[in-house]
């Protein structure tokens, strides 16, 4: 090249083409646009099912469902794609706990990283090393980066999960999977398991309710306790409600997991009875009695 910058920029000044900024957001802009996404407050605990918003060329105004619900448009929307409440996705990076904090606008919004979004490496290939050093820690639920765990014999009542690797705090311990029902269903099937004394309903969002009863994975195993070590977290993957259940501390391998599921007073009196009845820590499947599961972390 045996121009410099300056000549090249008077050549298409003489030529008539002028340089725009036509589509193209200045730093000011795009922290102001950045600064109205923040500013929508997501209620983990009380979230619905998102519904994309199909209106082309018009702006998202009180009529849209987005607008609506108080939950940002996303890419699935049919909105003008310079919506200032689409959601931008992070922009973090650095080496270590990328994405792992409030400070990532993903984590801190209730919802992994987007590789189609995020400016951080959520979108790079799946590699250990990498990973180590500079990945993105939000992205566990959409790849399935489980720990090692095994069902066996509680100590707490039937069958219980333990962990059979060293696990640090935080880490991604697997997904909590089942059938994905409505409330009114949940509702019904919930009075027949009382009756039964078994139940592993956990509410996802206020439209739908997982049921692992019928079909579900091992962590459906995991026993309640008021000395817990992993916590749930339900959070939103590539426009979807997933439960992730996470180490509230480290473990050692061998370890039985538990979490608190947040019993009512009704349901909370069937664990004592569970434990009276069972002659042995052999007990029956029934002493699994999970009575509808909270999403409240």
């Amino acid at each position: 090249m045996t121009k410099s910058c300056k000549q090249v920029y008077w050549k298409f000044k003489s030529l008539g083409d002028t340089i725009k900024n036509d589509g193209v957001e200045s730093s000011d802009e795009s922290r102001k646009k950045s600064k109205r996404i923040e500013k929508i407050e997501i209620d983990a605990e009380n979230h619905s099912e998102h519904h994309p918003c199909d209106h082309p060329g018009k702006p998202c105004d009180m009529n849209c469902p987005c607008k609506k619900g108080n939950v940002p448009c996303e890419k699935y929307c049919h909105c003008e794609l310079d919506c200032p409440r689409r959601f931008p996705g992070c922009n973090c990076s650095g080496s270590g706990k990328t994405c792992s904090n409030r400070s990532c606008l993903c984590f801190s919004n209730y919802r992994e990283c987007d590789p189609d979004l995020c400016k951080c490496t959520a979108s790079e290939p799946l590699n250990t090393q990498f990973i180590a050093r500079h990945g993105c820690k939000n992205v566990s639920i959409q790849r399935q980066q489980t720990k090692r765990t095994i069902v066996g014999i509680s100590s707490v009542a039937g069958w219980g999960l333990f962990v059979r690797e060293h696990v640090k705090k935080n880490e991604f311990l697997g997904e909590y999977i089942g059938e994905v029902i409505s409330q009114a269903e949940a509702d019904r099937r919930g009075k027949i398991y009382d009756k039964r004394g078994i139940s592993f309903l956990f509410n996802l969002n206020k439209d739908f309710v997982v049921g692992a009863t019928r079909k579900g994975n091992k962590f459906r195993f995991i026993n309640h306790s008021n000395d817990l070590n992993t916590y749930c977290r339900v959070t939103l993957v590539n426009g979807e409600h997933r439960i992730g259940i996470y180490a509230l501390g480290d473990l050692d391998p061998g370890q039985e997991l538990f979490f608190d599921y947040r019993y009512d007073g009704e349901a909370l009196k069937f664990v004592p009875l569970e434990r009276e009845r069972a002659p042995s820590p052999v007990k029956s499947s029934l002493s699994n009695g999970k009575f509808a599961m909270k999403s409240d972390y």
